[in-house]
């Protein structure tokens, strides 16, 4: 006979799997009834199970507490007369009449970590009770079910449940544990912080309780909602989008993932889609220690679940801005809707974006995005959405007059999101980066650039991301790199913004702090595209040129090795080796190029032909001249009287 019976509702299935697996793999047999055989008399098989166990796990949900739950609780009333009775909760529910005496043991929001408290405090009752001796004291905190204050159901949308957790955070004044440097190459990187800052918190993503693994983009997209309109409130760090995703499904503990995330703080839960009917269930976590310091559940109709969001809102303000964040809590509600259709398509946007490789995927999200407006015209973040999904398809895949009529059309959408949010951080930098690329103009951009910061853009690694690159590409790096190093402080698992900082410092002349930045791009993404020409030109720029060539020689994207080769080789004395690879960067296959033959040629000491080359790439709308400001290959050149115009044509003084 097993150690363990687990008595539950068949509908928790999948839920108590990695429960039985943790126990299993700490050397504990568990019975549960997928072991009962076809055929089997199943009443007798559960009931000798039953009675021989010396621990019964009886885990408390939604499901098991109704009126459904009979046989759950049958098994309970049986285990507890026999004095082996643990009670586990998944769901913060009161168990039945007749158990509330006993105190459950919560795993609300356990991602399976064996070292989790929550998982060792059951494992060392289970243990003890089989050893026929009394369940101890958990380690953890006692995690009692007791009656909840209020109705249990209540409307949320999931700002909301943001904003109850952030009042949450405030009342604490822990001060965290150092968070580990990132270290490269045996050094302490130079961005990193040494430790946590007090009020800093990562949204763990939220795990779709719908049975439907195709609702994961509605999981996922609250999961994002929620990062963002937390980033909104100036007095809280909130990990980056990537870098909490990195944990999806992860069965780390508490303490392991806010360390390498850098926060004192998780926020964990779930989301259950059922027809119009949305539960959300969240928890704050104390990461050092896996302590579960808040958590509630909301449901709501999704007819309205936008209806209750400014209520909710002004309810928690107070506690929000004395305690805390001294922020604008109108902030969590600018760019929404209030049509549950048109959020649902704008969900779906978002995910087919996030995941999109080519134009057909780029285009399924801009499909989305479209029914999104079709259902709520004055959604701001749908326009904004569909104006970063347009920018992309015309400068990945467009060419010419598509290119061109492409840009206008994101420039539209843009234009559009800003008019009906002009305080929403996002489409004050999407109109503002998208003004960059469809006019290679810095003078109008600048300036919304700024409206972003001032919008609550300070505390999204996306935005500073952005922002921070265009202010170092136009020479304004006292703003720009401090915007992306809070990125990387934010977003540390994410390779993309490592890939922004190394080019920002390449232009700042900084080259080996780059090289390290680029190096841990690679780290994080093997495969990373420009990553290796970015060393090489670092390394090529300080005079190490075998090892800048055997960087350009590791480079994927094919036009970026071609031109990296065309200007070491030539350095090194291959003339004709540096020839052919410049011949094979002015192919068709590679696209515009403008930009890039305009460095070669600089590099090769041609002023005329580099010149040329940058008001070619000007005239055809090559994006690559936005870096002509500050690009150090174009040095050789930039004292002509030619490269003062074009920098005056993008609206910046030379």
């Amino acid at each position: 006979m097993s150690d363990i019976f687990l008595s539950y509702k068949a509908e928790d299935r999948a839920r108590v799997k990695p429960l039985v697996d943790a126990l299993t793999a700490e050397g504990l047999s568990v019975w549960w009834d997928v072991h009962i055989e076809g055929g089997a008399a199943w009443r007798d098989t559960i009931r000798s199970n039953l009675d021989a166990a010396a621990c019964v796990i009886v885990v408390w949900s939604e499901a098991s507490v109704g009126p459904a739950g009979h046989f759950v609780q049958d098994e309970a009333s049986r285990a507890r007369r026999r004095g082996v009775y643990l009670p586990v909760a998944l769901d913060p529910v009161e168990p039945p009449l007749g158990f509330g005496q006993d105190h459950s043991l919560k795993l609300i929001g356990w991602r399976g970590g064996r070292r989790d408290p929550r998982f060792t405090d059951i494992l060392a009752a289970a243990r003890a009770l089989i050893a026929g001796g009394p369940r101890p004291t958990p380690t953890a905190r006692v995690r009692a079910i007791g009656k909840a204050s209020g109705p249990p159901w209540r409307p949320v949308v999931v700002a909301a449940a943001a904003a109850v957790a952030v009042a949450a955070i405030a009342a604490l004044a822990v001060v965290g544990p150092s968070a580990p440097l990132c270290r490269m190459a045996g050094t302490a990187c130079p961005w990193a912080s040494p430790k946590a800052p007090l009020h800093s918190i990562a949204v763990l993503p939220l795990t779709n309780l719908s049975g439907d693994p195709t609702q994961d983009y509605f999981s996922d997209g609250l999961t994002e909602e929620l990062i963002g309109r937390l980033a909104r409130l100036g007095g809280l760090q909130v990990a980056g989008r990537t870098s909490s995703f990195k944990f999806k499904a992860s069965k780390d503990d508490s303490k392991v993932i806010g360390a390498k995330l850098g926060v004192n703080y998780l926020i964990d839960g779930s989301v259950r889609r059922s027809g119009q009917v949305v539960r959300v269930s969240a928890q704050l976590i104390d990461a050092p220690t896996g302590f579960e310091r808040w958590s509630e559940t909301y449901d709501r109709d999704m007819k309205d679940i936008f209806a209750v969001q400014s209520g909710i809102a002004e309810a928690v303000a107070d506690a929000l801005k004395v305690r805390l964040l001294g922020g604008d809590i109108a902030a969590l509600s600018r760019g929404g809707t209030t049509s549950p259709d048109a959020y649902d398509h704008y969900l779906r946007g978002r995910r087919l974006f996030d995941v999109a490789s080519d134009e057909a995927s780029f285009r399924d999200a801009l499909k989305e995005y479209d029914a999104a407006i079709a259902a709520d015209p004055s959604f701001a973040s749908a326009h904004s959405g569909r104006a970063r999904v347009l920018e992309a398809i015309a400068n990945q895949f467009a060419e010419g007059a598509e290119a061109r009529k492409t840009l206008d059309a994101a420039l539209a959408s843009a234009r559009r999101a800003a008019d009906l949010a002009p305080g929403l951080a996002e489409a004050q930098a999407t109109l503002a980066q998208t003004l960059l690329y469809a006019t290679l103009d810095y003078s109008e951009a600048r300036p919304l650039f700024a409206r972003a910061m001032a919008g609550g853009g300070s505390g999204d690694a996306d935005i500073l991301n952005r922002i921070g690159l265009a202010s170092c590409r136009a020479g304004d790096f006292a703003s720009g790199l401090p915007a992306v190093r809070r990125a990387v402080s934010l977003d540390p698992l994410n390779p993309r913004v490592f890939k922004s900082l190394g080019l920002a410092l390449t232009a700042a002349r900084r080259y080996p702090d780059a090289i390290a930045a680029m190096r841990r791009a690679l780290d994080l993404s093997p495969g990373a595209s420009t990553a290796h020409n970015t060393i090489g030109d670092a390394l090529y720029l300080q005079g190490q040129l075998p090892a800048a060539k055997a960087e350009y020689d590791l480079e994927p994207a094919a036009w970026a090795r071609q031109r990296g080769r065309a200007i070491v080789l030539r350095k090194l004395g291959d003339v004709p080796g540096a020839e052919a690879a410049f011949r094979q960067l002015r192919a068709p296959d590679n696209g515009i190029t403008a930009y890039q033959q305009a460095q070669v040629l600089a590099q090769w000491g041609d002023r005329d032909g580099a010149i040329k080359a940058l008001q070619a790439a000007l005239a055809t709308g090559d994006t690559g001249i936005l870096w002509m400001p500050t690009d150090p290959l174009l040095d050789p050149v930039r004292a002509d009287p030619r490269f003062a115009g074009l920098l005056i044509r993008m609206g910046l003084h030379p």
